[in-house]
């Protein structure tokens, strides 16, 4: 009886030591990746990285040390008394000026998640990714919850000067700002100003899980040469895919691919259904839209439409993850997408949801599949 006591009383000691500390220390198992890791501690990658910068780009080894940053941590420090009718951490407020990327808001009675949906112009669905507590529970009041930040303060240039966000100037030492029209996603806005979508999340941290309309984005830092500070208000320049060299998906990446692998895997046996995106039967392109929104990412809804999404590559350079296009109606035109699963040397196996057996494998190396080929996208970015 002593022994048992004497456990619980050592197990709630060592769970009180971790919840005080800032840094949790995590050592590499076997198969895992940072995007793994990031979603076991409920964090995200460039939070990881910010702590781990040798780690970006570089092989996780086993047993290896890495940092994450402990969400429940929380210092121990005097709060400062707020009257009762301020806001809490912004709660309440509708159009902050912060800096910061999220507000908090604080649920009060009758609220529900479309209220807070159409208050903040944003999905529900969003509202449940960022807070992940809601997906297993209620909605309760006084509980905060997190919302990206749809008017952050303007970049003010190093003279402490605030940029003015309705003008086009030449300005030395300032950033480059644009403001995000409606339909924008990262990834078109990163081919327009010749970035890519990593660098743009590592300066606007908490975009990767939401780009609301309006939102000023970060697009570079300013240095001593002249550089622009520009809020494009006109429609985005439509950006055409473009065939590019040979370039294999980073180690991070793989880990997305084999997830994307595994939940169209789920639905093997399925039935075709024209239209279809549940389980309840999936057409082609049903079963890929479905399939990459559990991963954040919006395709168009039309095989022929998914093949002008992402960057077209060589059939040679094809990857885990990548979407595989077929004309099956003769032509060239596209009807029909699969994503792949393996390559192996000139054969491409792909999982698909076709007319006659459902969701099932195939593979390049058939007769049928092989004629009627068109093309390869990469659509996980790199």
């Amino acid at each position: 009886m002593k022994f048992n006591t004497l456990f619980i009383l050592i197990a709630f000691f060592v769970s009180a030591i971790s919840s005080a500390q800032k840094i949790i220390k995590h050592k590499v198992k076997s198969g895992e990746s940072i995007y793994l890791i990031a979603k076991k501690y409920d964090v995200t990658q460039a939070e990881i990285f910010d702590l781990n910068p040798k780690l970006k780009g570089a092989v996780l080894g086993l047993k290896q040390e890495v940092k994450i940053p402990n969400k429940k941590y929380k210092p121990e420090e005097k709060k400062p008394k707020v009257a009762k009718n301020e806001a809490v951490v912004m709660a309440k407020t509708e159009k902050s000026t912060s800096s910061e990327p999220y507000i908090i808001h604080k649920v009060e009675a009758k609220e529900t998640l479309y209220s807070l949906s159409k208050k903040y112009n944003v999905s529900m669905e969003s509202i449940c990714d960022l807070n992940p507590e809601l997906k297993t529970g209620n909605l309760k009041v006084g509980a905060k919850l997190k919302f990206v930040n749809p008017n952050p303060t303007p970049v003010v240039a190093e003279n402490n000067t605030p940029t003015n966000t309705n003008e086009v100037a030449e300005v030395s030492n300032v950033d480059v700002v644009h403001k995000v029209l409606p339909k924008e996603t990262l990834y078109r806005i990163s081919k327009q100003f010749g970035v890519t979508v990593d660098e743009l999340v590592k300066l606007n941290p908490g975009v990767e899980n939401g780009l609301p309309v309006d939102y000023l984005l970060l697009i570079k830092k300013g240095s001593s040469s002249t550089s622009i500070i520009e809020v494009a208000d006109k429609q985005a320049v439509e950006t055409a895919s473009a065939e590019i060299e040979n370039k294999v998906i980073p180690v991070g990446n793989l880990a997305k691919a084999q997830f994307l692998i595994e939940k169209a895997s789920e639905h093997l046996g399925t039935r075709y259904r024209s239209g279809g995106t549940t389980s309840a039967g999936f057409d082609c392109s049903g079963l890929m839209f479905s399939t990459f929104k559990s991963l954040d990412i919006t395709l168009p809804r039309s095989s022929h439409e998914m093949a002008r999404y992402g960057t077209k590559i060589d059939k040679s350079q094809a990857q885990k993850g990548d979407l595989i296009f077929f004309a099956t109606f003769g032509g060239s035109r596209v009807s029909h997408v699969g994503m792949v699963t393996e390559v192996l040397d000139d054969e491409i196996k792909f999982i698909h949801s076709s007319t006659s057996s459902g969701v099932i494998y195939s593979s390049t190396k058939e007769r049928y599949y092989a004629r009627t080929f068109v093309q390869v996208n990469r659509v996980i970015a790199e």
